[in-house]
C-alpha cells in the first residue's frame, strides 16, 4: 500500500497565517522607515532653506525672510523663503515654533514673530523690540512613534542647528 505525501488543509492554513503575520510586521516597519526619512527630509529641507537664505543675503547685500502663517494648533506645513514660491513640507510632516515665536511681554501690537529675517551685508539676524529673533522649531510625523526633530536658528549669526527632539 502506497501512502501518498502532502499537506493537510489545516497545514496550509497555518503556513499562510504565519506569512501574513510577517509581512503585516514587514509592512508596518516599511511605512515606518518610509515616514521616518520624509520626517529627516523635511528637517533637512528647512535647514537648509534657512541657511541658503543667510548666504544669500551676504552675497547679495539684500535682507532676506522666511515666514510662515500657523494653523489654529499652531502647526506649519508650508513656508516661504523671500519671494520665492511657497515651500511645503512633505507628506503630512509638520513644523512648529515652539521657541521665540509669541510676543513677549510689552511687545507692541501688530509684531510678526511667524518669520527670521537675515539682515544684510552680514546676515546676521533681525532683532525685534531690541531682542534677537532666534528660534525654536519642532518637526513632526503624522505617523506615531517617530521621535521628532528640532531646527534651531540661534545666536545673533542665525546660526542653524539641525538635532534630535524630544519624543
Amino acid at each position: 500500500m502506497t501512502r501518498q505525501q502532502g499537506l493537510t488543509l489545516l497545514e496550509i492554513l497555518l503556513i499562510i497565517t504565519i506569512i501574513g503575520i510577517m509581512l503585516t510586521l514587514f509592512g508596518l516597519s516599511y511605512v515606518r522607515s518610509i515616514r521616518s526619512a520624509e520626517l529627516r527630509e523635511a528637517a533637512a529641507q528647512v535647514a537648509t532653506d534657512l541657511r541658503r537664505a543667510r548666504s544669500q543675503v551676504q552675497r547679495s547685500s539684500t535682507n532676506i525672510t522666511l515666514s510662515w502663517t500657523p494653523d489654529s494648533e499652531g502647526r506649519v506645513s508650508a513656508y516661504t523663503v523671500g519671494t520665492d514660491p511657497a515651500r511645503s513640507l512633505p507628506n503630512g510632516v509638520t513644523l512648529k515654533c515652539v521657541s521665540g515665536c509669541t510676543a513677549p511681554a510689552g511687545a507692541p501690537a501688530g509684531t510678526n514673530y511667524n518669520s527670521i529675517t537675515y539682515t544684510a551685508p552680514y546676515g546676521e539676524l533681525a532683532t525685534q523690540n531690541g531682542a534677537i529673533n532666534g528660534k525654536r522649531f519642532v518637526l513632526s510625523s503624522p505617523a506615531t512613534g517617530i521621535t521628532p526633530l528640532e531646527v534651531r536658528v540661534v545666536g545673533v549669526t542665525g546660526k542653524v542647528i539641525l538635532t534630535r527632539g524630544t519624543s
